[in-house]
């Protein structure tokens, strides 16, 4: 049988590490206390006095022995676990990730450093090796350096391509000292074939693994061997790529980064919301502040969105078996609080059933650069530019003096959450 795998010089191949910071959140609170990370007693929750704070982290231990996981909540922790709740401090985070990214780029050059989010970051070693040594040579020294440097473990993928390095790291570098594992095409049937589940599979999520059971695949080895025309026929492109990534096929590059168009790009801010909300003038409220928040972006980087949409995350069931749902609507291009705010609220009066909330969130998208005031047959023009220069004094002050200099009523009822937010770096305690 002829497979993707047969001709090794058509397939990409590289020396890239997917590098992750093992619990970094909670590793770092443990260090602070002066703890070592895989023993210490730690779990990071965002609103720790609230019985519905969030797990952001837990140290391995925590995870280990009382099965701590993220999305846990206060009221699931026992009173007799011997558990540290600690708060977050993001700034702490962004700094120690600034310092350690600042090793790993020690061992590349820039055009072959990734990083992936703010725990985890690709480099490609490739044209390392006469300087420091093999690939485990050089994984060996960053963990042991970061480690030395900043006391957090570094767990480390290799592959010989980000999609390799990123599966190993996750099926097995994360799994057990000493947090390195190297995966390479040779090995897919005993490794990429081998994940338990189709969602495990990284790029597969819930929604994708159910429409791949309806095809008749279960497993990563039944992906591998489907027939790529009728993935294609059913996924699009994404079908192609799912077949070639089960095989341990990836073409991306580190070198060649991925810009989005600007038609492409958008502007969003959610949260997760301390309580179930239930009435419809309490989630009014807070999604007419995140409209706040977008619609303030929006005119910071002068331009302009023509559709609006709003994502509601429930908090079990709607009483249409949904666990969340997203809507959207075109408006003319705007960057006004109010026309933004409008449509947000027409999409909630229309779209939400009463069910109890725990997520929200609220985007534009289809943006393009503002060029000129547009004018409505229905508002008096002089109506609209008040209401801009209002709006543009109000991000004037705010920019100068904070967000709680001008805030709005609502935010002060019991739906606001912007007040309290206002001092947070990335939606927690700096």
């Amino acid at each position: 049988m002829k497979t993707p795998l047969d001709n090794k010089q058509l397939l990409p191949v590289h020396d890239v590490m997917c590098i992750d910071c093992k619990s970094f959140y909670a590793s770092t609170e443990a260090i602070k206390r002066g703890e070592h990370p895989l023993s210490a007693k730690i779990a990071v929750m965002s609103r720790e006095e609230s019985s519905g704070g969030l797990i952001l982290a837990a140290s391995p231990f925590s995870k280990q022995v009382y099965g701590v996981k993220l999305g846990t909540r206060r009221f699931e922790i026992n009173d007799d676990m011997d558990l540290k709740m600690v708060e977050p401090h993001m700034a702490d985070y962004v700094a120690l990730n600034y310092k350690i990214n600042q090793i790993y780029r020690q061992f590349t050059d820039d055009n072959h450093w990734f990083p992936y989010s703010i725990d985890e970051s690709f480099i490609d070693v490739s044209h390392s090796h006469k300087l420091f040594g093999s690939n485990v040579q050089i994984a060996k020294m960053i963990q042991d350096k970061v480690f030395k440097e900043t006391g957090i473990i570094t767990t480390i993928g290799i592959g010989q391509n980000p999609l390799l390095a990123k599966l190993a790291l996750d099926n097995a570098a994360k799994k057990k000292a000493p947090w390195l594992a190297e995966w390479d095409y040779d090995d897919v049937p005993t490794t990429i074939w081998q994940i338990k589940s189709l969602p495990d599979m990284w790029g597969i999520g819930s929604h994708t693994a159910a429409k791949l059971n309806g095809l008749g695949i279960y497993s990563i080895k039944e992906l591998a061997h489907a027939d790529v025309n009728k993935l294609k026929k059913k996924f699009g492109v994404m079908g192609e790529q799912l077949y070639y990534h089960a095989w341990g096929i990836d073409y991306s590059d580190l070198e060649k980064k991925y810009l989005p168009r600007s038609d492409n790009k958008g502007y969003g801010n959610s949260q997760v919301l301390m309580r179930d909300y239930t009435e419809l003038v309490d989630l009014k409220t807070v999604l007419g502040e995140i409209a706040d928040q977008v619609a303030t972006r929006l005119r910071k980087n002068h331009v302009v969105a023509e559709v609006v949409s709003i994502f509601i995350g429930m908090a079990d069931t709607d009483k249409q078996g949904r666990s969340h749902f997203s809507a959207q609507m075109h408006v003319e291009p705007t960057d006004s609080t109010k026309s933004i705010n409008n449509a947000v609220q027409y999409l909630l009066e229309t779209k939400w059933d009463g069910s109890a909330v725990r997520n929200v969130g609220v985007r534009c998208n289809r943006i393009s650069e503002k060029r000129a005031t547009r004018f409505s047959l229905f508002e008096d023009p002089d109506t609209t530019l008040d209401r801009e220069k209002l709006e543009h004094t109000i991000d004037i002050i705010r920019k100068k003096y904070g967000y709680k200099a001008l805030v709005r009523a609502s935010s002060k009822t019991k739906g606001g959450t912007a007040i309290e937010r206002a001092n947070l770096v990335g939606g927690h305690q700096a």
